[in-house]
């Protein structure tokens, strides 16, 4: 391939003794940008450079992460040193934040509505009296119980041979006349018989019945369908009314079949205080597990969204996937095991993707498929177990930890400032792993593979800062996500019937629908704000951060100009600085013509790595800072092409007119700043 050449006053480094200085300066950023300016530089004439931090260009290893495990668990509590590799799963990790009642699957599939804002307990709920996990009797007016009884009934074909009378009178806890109360969500509940099957509404079912709604025992699957979902109110006098989904309430019934027992069970009522017959008296056989609290509030925020960051660009764009990520932030709950080791937050992303003819990011769901089959009394409707379609293929956390100044013991404990867990697929049982599979370097890879580990910690400090124990959080940059629908390496998302890049936000900006899910974007930037100035209050990231803040302290249609974006940053204390003309004030990008391509450029084919890693490509100072090493990063010599992953960018080839001018223009404001 043929090297682009241009006149300048910069000096190219082509030796490898010059390629060692300016790899020890490269290292260096890592400090530099982000600390207070260092003492004057030394008279010698190589610059004096701090030496290179552990996570500095190390992607670490199977070793590394094994000890980093042991160490985290010993520090924050999460099982043990000796048992968290082998038993460690997103499962353990929500017990360890103090959400037992939550599966790994809730987390990943649940809407976010449900998650964040569960429906409330509504006035008169019997929530208290039918405890979700615990076996009951219901007792009915009469005294007689509420019982499973097998052919007291005639059904159409035999089909529900098991119907509900109310005809024993002995309250000993015969099999029979226990049921397991089963949470059927929203409020919710179904009764599971001794059989294993649902109580539930049959229509039509009973041979000479006076009603066409009888109750029986024949609903099956790991959920129960809405013909088997009863709302429980709790009424005045302490007994419960059983709402079914017609909106009728479940009734005691006299000689209203040709049964063997006297009262049978319909729901037929409308209004059981005036009815008595619809009123049942709870009898405990077995209690439940004590419920979990409801989510307070903001303890925990989900947001779904366009990820191009973990894309592989070196699939041409009209066969590449498309990444998508759902993040869910949860707070540790007071008491738990993670607060009780200063755990403040878990921020828990799942990964997805899409084929580039395959618009559903995030399909699947926790909830079963209802579907209508026939049956010996007519059409039913039976759940299928809940689909998982196109779950996470990785899971990363960060468990964000917060020691308040009062803590003597949690000052002694040095922690980090987040430690970082991995999670392989979900459909594998979401285990604990080593590494991030992931395309950053697919560019630049030998042969024909594109993936590569990025082990913890060192593969997850790299982009949150490179500050061994320091390390932040990166905003979520929803304006470069749209940017990206624009340039021509995401063409499937161009298409109406695509998905919107929010993806809980949908396309109309002005629907209260897009307010929304925009402000749970907006309250998670602020929170990363506020630990990135905790952690780094110099650092570019958060400079960053709060210039997006500022953009969208109310609005929430995306700023597709990028100058406009453009961060106001002075890299105090780069070693590369004392090779730039002096300056007391940081160098911004402009409104002109070359500013704007220049910008576009890097936003298109850097800000993949240099939006959080090293330097930000927004801030222009920074830029004019790494304009040499930048410049040997695209242009490399035959010495610096044998480096893997030396060539920039790592993840692609670029267009050759792309790259040409990117050159032109970084080497032109190298002229006139050095």
């Amino acid at each position: 391939m043929t090297m682009f050449r241009f006149s300048s006053s910069r000096p190219r480094r082509r030796t490898l003794l010059a390629f060692g200085m300016w790899m020890a300066a490269l290292y260096a950023p890592l400090a530099a940008a982000q600390r207070p300016a260092p003492a004057p530089a030394s008279t010698s004439t190589l610059p004096t450079v701090p030496t290179p931090l552990p996570s500095a260009l190390n992607n670490g290893s199977p070793q590394e992460a094994s000890k980093y495990y042991k160490e985290l668990s010993g520090k924050l509590g999460l099982l043990t040193p000796t048992t968290i590799e082998a038993q460690a799963n997103v499962k353990v990790l929500l017990n360890y934040l103090g959400y037992q009642e939550f599966s790994p699957e809730d987390i990943e599939f649940a809407t976010p509505e449900s998650l964040m804002a569960p429906a409330p307990g509504k006035p008169g709920t019997g929530a208290p009296v039918l405890r979700i996990g615990s076996k009951v009797s219901l007792q009915s007016d009469t005294g007689s119980f509420f019982a499973r009884c097998r052919n007291c009934q005639s059904s159409v074909n035999n089909g529900a041979p098991d119907s509900i009378t109310t005809h024993i009178t002995s309250p000993n806890p015969v099999p029979f006349i226990v049921f397991e109360v089963v949470d059927a969500g929203q409020g919710k509940i179904a009764l599971k018989a001794d059989t294993g099957q649902f109580v539930a509404r049959c229509l039509n079912c009973i041979i000479g019945g006076r009603f066409p709604d009888f109750v029986t025992v024949h609903a099956i699957g790991p959920i129960p369908p809405p013909f088997a979902q009863f709302t429980p109110e709790v009424l005045p006098n302490g007994k419960i009314a059983l709402k079914a989904d017609t909106g009728k309430y479940v009734n005691r019934c006299r000689g209203c079949s040709s049964a063997t027992a006297s009262d049978t069970v319909t729901i037929n009522v409308t209004d059981p205080l005036k009815d008595t017959s619809a009123q049942w008296t709870v009898v405990t056989r077995a209690p439940g597990p004590t419920p979990a609290p409801a989510p307070r509030p903001g303890e925990i925020l989900v947001s779904r969204f366009f990820a191009p960051k973990i894309v592989n660009f070196a699939v041409s764009a009209e066969k590449r996937q498309t990444g998508w990520r759902r993040l869910v932030r949860i707070n540790s709950r007071p008491g738990s095991e993670a607060n009780k080791h200063f755990v403040e937050s878990a921020w828990i992303l799942f990964n997805h993707f899409t084929g580039p003819d395959i618009h559903s990011p995030f399909g699947g769901s926790n909830v079963p498929t209802l579907e209508v089959k026939p049956s010996p009394w007519g059409n039913v409707t039976v759940s299928t177990p809940p689909s998982k379609k196109n779950s996470s293929v990785n899971t990363q956390v960060a468990l964000v930890t917060r020691c308040p100044e009062s803590t003597p013991q949690c000052q002694g404990a040095a922690l980090n400032s987040i430690y970082w867990l991995d999670f392989g697929p979900s459909e594998k049982g979401y285990k604990l792993s080593y590494q991030l599979d992931a395309f950053f370097d697919a560019g630049s890879l030998p042969g024909d593979k594109q993936q590569a580990p990025y082990f913890v910690p060192n593969g997850c400090d790299t982009c949150h800062g490179s500050l061994r124990g320091n390390a932040v959080l990166n905003h979520l940059d929803t304006d470069h996500w749209m940017d990206r629908l624009a340039d021509g390496d995401f063409p499937a998302l161009a298409r109406p019937e695509a998905p919107a890049v929010l993806f809980d936000a949908g396309k109309d900006i002005k629907s209260p629908q897009y307010a929304a899910a925009f402000d749970v974007l907006r309250r998670l930037n602020q929170e990363i704000a506020t630990m990135q100035q905790r952690t780094n209050p110099a650092g570019f990231h958060l400079a960053a951060t709060r210039k997006w803040l500022e953009m969208h302290q109310t609005a929430v249609a995306p700023e597709l100009d990028l100058v406009k974006r453009s961060v106001n940053f002075f890299n105090t204390g780069h070693p590369l600085k004392k090779d730039r003309k002096p300056s007391s004030a940081p160098l911004n990008w402009t409104a002109s013509a070359e500013d704007r391509e220049l910008i576009g450029l890097m936003n298109k084919y850097c800000y993949r790595c240099h939006g959080a890693v090293r330097f930000d490509v927004f801030s222009k100072d920074m830029v004019a800072d790494e304009s040499s090493p930048i410049l040997d990063r695209l242009d490399p010599n035959p010495t610096q092409q044998k480096i893997l992953g030396f060539k920039m960018p790592v993840d692609r080839d670029m267009d050759p007119k792309d790259k040409q001018r990117l050159m032109e223009l970084i080497e032109k404001l190298y002229d006139e700043t050095h």
